[in-house]
């Protein structure tokens, strides 16, 4: 029997993203090179647990993704909850690409809303499909809860000193970037994104006073090359110590190097090493390559083993990928320990694991626009591994089963290793355009308006057949349903720009789907399970783009939860909605009232077809009313001297005029 069955398997890259028992994904920002659809919406729907088409409907942006310029944009209906920004000025960025792979993740409880979670990820791999399904990559992650912020331990400090670091990079990194779409909201809503952006920044700021002078193991390469402050993490996280192993894995190397020498990186980061006294003079040196893609030391494995380097493919666990299935190492890494002939023990370990391969660019260059990457990582002391050199060694502690890492096979000059490629050069495809959205108002006739912010001077917006719409100096006219994402045109010294910009709803949905029409049963189960976002029906397509032009806004749902068709007393039916309503919101805390008003707004607009509203109207009663008394609002809201009063009385008359009742009799006053 193996020794290796029973190995946990790995989470993904995507899985790192679930949101803990009892909490609801807030707010992350992610970094990197690059992403694609299929993984972002993977994450967002362990982030948020909502489906594609529950996120396409609360239209929400969960996660803000800054990418290098060469990826694509990802557009909202392709991943809808991410927001994927684009770089204010291509031009003047100052990294030669945007390497850093980086998620600082904020999760709130659902129930105590002075409890929260924040997590960073560190990852070797993109945000891809590639990453989860075809490469060899590595993560590390840390959660830090609001609790122990209470009596911080040494511990919690140290992880604390970590987010702050992190943070600090995301916040510099999020000023490169056009964020103004964090920023959308409705005429009499404010921006859901932005709040629990600017919640998870004070989650962040209690964190970073718990870390004090804590020296964080989070590093990055803005001012100093990742090399040149490997000395200094590893002193302090791990002891400092001479080690004589050494073993270095990256997906790209040095494309060129000089003839029948070691590739220049290599043997620097085992001098600085040496000369740190981190590093005995004759050190075990391994170094991990694909076969099919290791640049320069392709030409130089026999030039390296004279100088001690053995060169060794990748190794990829069965118990984790299975027997058929071949990786390709991406992952980017440098692990040192003592070795005995006596113990089995990785003694004295250090590990580190990020962005930057073992290149110029990535790991000897600080950051600058010409020669150096943007790349962060993390070095940290790795407990009780195993080199695994003994028959009873525990299979899950051993250095082969958390590194892509073996010890049976290495390369001589004669396996005729590849070169392969270089990092592609890519071209900017993904600028910042003038206008980060456009906002919807209906019009009277059929059809709408889209606002820019700053007007429509100098600025076009595209229908399908690539012609301008009609525009004034305000607005540009839109002859159907509201569609999700609009092509906005512009010129930039002479030359013809095109870019897909988000629509943005009266309710400051962004991208949203249309909403169905609902009865009364329906419309309240859309409300009980705030904040979680609505039911999934299942019958709209997410990636319908105009799904509002096919109809959708104008037909109505089967029957909800209720099990009940148009019913049979509307009378009761309305006041039993009242009643749920107000027992609802008057639970709700202070920090959800903006949310729960918009969503009560939405939810009983496109109930206003419903036979009881109708019901009422023919009384001449104003169903509404009743939500207008103290005993029906929470404390905080239960008149207009608070601002989260004047919101929700706000609401309610906007909901009478769209009811037409609010000239009707208050329900309970005297005719």
């Amino acid at each position: 029997m193996s020794r290796r069955k029973s190995l946990p398997v790995p989470l993904t890259l995507a899985q790192h993203f679930e949101v803990p028992d009892e909490y609801l994904g807030g707010f992350g920002w992610l970094c990197g090179y690059s992403a694609d659809a299929e993984f972002l919406n993977t994450a967002a729907e362990y982030f948020t647990h909502q489906t594609q088409a529950q996120r396409a409907s609360v239209g929400r942006v969960s996660l803000a993704l800054m990418l290098d310029p060469g990826n694509a944009p990802i557009s909202l209906l392709d991943a809808p909850g991410v927001a994927h920004l684009p770089l204010r000025d291509v031009e003047g960025r100052p990294f030669t690409l945007l390497h850093a792979k980086v998620a600082l993740l904020g999760f709130r409880h659902r129930g105590d809303p002075t409890r929260w979670i924040v997590r960073l990820i560190v990852s070797t791999g993109n945000w891809t499909r590639q990453t989860v399904e075809e490469s060899l990559d590595l993560v590390w992650r840390i959660d830090v809860r609001s609790e122990e912020l209470l009596v911080a331990d040494s511990d919690t400090r140290l992880r604390c000193a970590d987010i702050r670091a992190a943070h600090s990079l995301l916040r510099w990194l999020a000023s490169q970037f056009d964020t103004r779409l964090l920023d959308a909201g409705g005429r009499e809503h404010p921006s859901e994104a932005a709040t629990a952006r600017d919640r998870l920044g004070e989650w962040l700021s209690l964190c970073e006073n718990q870390a004090g002078t804590q020296a964080p193991r989070f590093f990055h390469n803005r001012d100093q090359s990742l090399l040149s402050q490997l000395p200094a993490k590893i002193r302090d996280t791990a002891e400092s110590v001479s080690r004589n192993c050494l073993v270095m894995g990256s997906g790209y190397y040095e494309s060129s190097a000089t003839p029948g020498s070691v590739p220049a990186v290599l043997t620097e980061i085992v001098g600085a090493l040496q000369e740190e006294r981190l590093l005995t003079g004759s050190p075990w040196l391994d170094v991990f390559v694909n076969p099919e893609g290791c640049q320069a030391v392709a030409q130089a494995v026999d030039a390296m083993r004279k100088k001690g380097f053995r060169v060794r493919p990748a190794g990829c666990l069965p118990d984790y990928f299975g027997t058929r299935q071949q990786r390709s190492l991406h992952a980017k890494f440098l692990f040192s320990a003592n070795s005995r002939k006596d113990s089995d023990n990785c003694s004295s370990a250090w590990l580190y694991l990020g962005s930057g391969n073992l290149t110029g660019p990535g790991f000897t260059s600080r950051m600058n626009r010409h020669a150096g990457n943007l790349e962060a990582g993390v070095v940290f002391a790795p407990q009780s591994l195993l080199w695994g050199e003994l028959e009873d060694s525990d299979p899950a502690r051993m250095v082969s089963s958390v590194l892509p890492v073996q010890w049976d096979k290495q390369f001589d000059a004669t396996d005729g290793l590849s070169a392969g490629g270089d990092m592609p050069d890519r071209p900017a495809l993904y600028v910042a355009p003038p206008v980060a959205w456009l906002r919807w108002r209906d019009a009277e006739d059929a059809g709408g308006l889209l606002e820019a912010e700053q007007g429509t001077a100098g600025l076009d917006v595209l229908d399908s057949m690539g012609n301008a719409r009609a525009k004034t100096a305000e607005y540009f006219r839109w002859s159907d349903a509201r569609p999700r994402q609009v092509t906005i045109q512009w010129a930039v010294a002479g030359e013809m720009r095109t870019a897909e910009v988000p629509v943005v709803d009266a309710f400051g949905r962004i991208a949203a789907a249309a909403l169905p029409r609902l009865d009364l049963t329906e419309a309240w189960w859309q409300l009980a399970c705030f904040p979680m976002a609505p039911e999934d029906e299942g019958d709209n397509d997410p990636n319908d783009a105009n799904d509002a032009d096919q109809g959708n806004a104008g037909q109505v749902r089967p029957a909800g939860r209720g099990g009940k068709g148009v019913a049979s007393y509307p009378v009761r039916e309305m006041m039993e909605l009242v009643e749920q309503i107000a027992a609802k919101q008057t639970r709700i805390g202070e920090a959800d009232w903006a949310s729960w008003c918009s969503r009560l707004e939405q939810t009983l607009v496109v109930a206003a077809g419903s036979t009881s509203v109708a019901a009422f109207r023919a009384l001449g009663l104003n169903p509404l009313s009743p939500l207008k008394a103290a005993p029906f609002r929470p404390d905080f809201a239960e008149s207009a001297a608070t601002t989260a009063g004047q919101r929700y009385e706000a609401v309610l008359v906007r909901l009478e005029e769209t009811w037409n009742v609010g000239t009707l009799a208050a329900i309970g006053v005297a005719q």
